[in-house]
């Protein structure tokens, strides 16, 4: 993988690395994305194995105290809950992005402050886990 306008794209022909407990997103087509910038062009994300079913476990029922379902504020599926934002189907990327900063304090507001003892215990396996899971839910459509 190389990074081109802050995309990670395959290299053809380039070695392979460990995945390790982080999210690879790469664009479907490279082409598409890279150079036409083709906002209808698909990602892929690579992830742990594993972690869908270990983020289906915290986010279902909020791994025996860690957390809170995530169904709780975000409705039962996870398409949001009057202002409360849908997550599912988001890029796995953002959704860990998001959660870490609530973590370290980064964001701020109301919606952010409320966030904060959620994921005040998750580790960094957890972000990786419930943002896989999360990120491979279909969004319903409008």
């Amino acid at each position: 993988m190389e990074s081109r306008g802050r995309i990670w794209v395959p290299v053809e022909g380039a070695a392979k690395e460990p995945l390790g407990n982080r999210i690879m997103e790469t664009p479907e087509n490279a082409e598409r994305t890279e150079i036409l910038r083709d906002p209808r062009s698909g990602f892929i994300a690579y992830v742990p194995s594993g972690s869908l079913k270990k983020g289906e476990a915290l986010v279902k029922t909020g791994g025996n105290g860690r957390t809170e379902a995530c169904g709780v504020c975000h409705g039962s599926d996870l398409m949001g809950l009057g202002p409360v934002p849908g997550i599912a189907g988001r890029s796995p990327s953002y959704l860990a992005r998001q959660m870490f900063d609530m973590q370290a304090g980064a964001r701020h507001g109301e919606w952010a402050d409320l966030m904060k003892p959620v994921v005040a215990k998750l580790t960094e396996e957890d972000l990786v886990n419930v943002s896989a899971y999360v990120a491979s839910l279909m969004p319903r459509k409008p």
